[in-house]
């Protein structure tokens, strides 16, 4: 069904133009590497935080406040530049093991990232006060930062395991 449904999306127009089009996979591939920079510089900041490393002048819910719109904002990018190498390369992508990988972790980090925004909105001094958040806090900020470095990392090998 997938191998179908590739093999159709390949044969559409849009698929078309952007495999014609010298420029469009190049500049989807820029574009979504920038934003996985903005991406992880922020989950690694607000991580960090987590752990207690660096500065805590600024609380987690400040930090939180601060980046998450960056993520949230550069994730949105890298959905729609991400389509856009989809639909120009789909076989590349969606016969891929390691594309399903990586969009298995991201389901995952896009989880824990929405819990833990969620739980900063209802008790921000939950994360600063209570010492007993520390180690959950430090726990959900090492399980974030290997999600997300198991997502680049990912997102690197997809060209060298394509099927042919």
């Amino acid at each position: 069904m997938l191998q179908s449904f590739s093999a159709w999306l390949e044969t559409t127009s849009l698929s078309s133009i952007i495999q014609n089009a010298g420029w469009v996979i190049p500049l989807g591939q820029i574009i979504h590497i920038l934003c996985l920079s903005i991406v992880l510089s922020s989950v690694v900041l607000l991580d960090f935080r987590l752990l207690g490393v660096g500065s805590t002048r600024v609380s987690i819910a400040g930090m939180a406040r601060r980046f998450t719109p960056w993520l949230w904002s550069a994730l949105v990018m890298m959905a729609v530049s991400g389509s856009v190498l989809i639909i120009g390369e789909p076989k590349r992508d969606l016969l891929n093991f390691v594309f399903w990988t990586k969009m298995a972790l991201l389901a995952c980090a896009i989880a824990i990232t929405l819990s833990f925004q969620y739980s900063i909105n209802r008790n921000a001094e939950f994360w600063d006060e209570n010492r007993a958040s520390r180690i959950p806090a430090r726990l959900l900020a090492l399980i974030s930062l290997g999600l997300w470095l198991a997502i680049a990392v990912c997102g690197r090998l997809i060209a060298y395991f394509m099927t042919s």
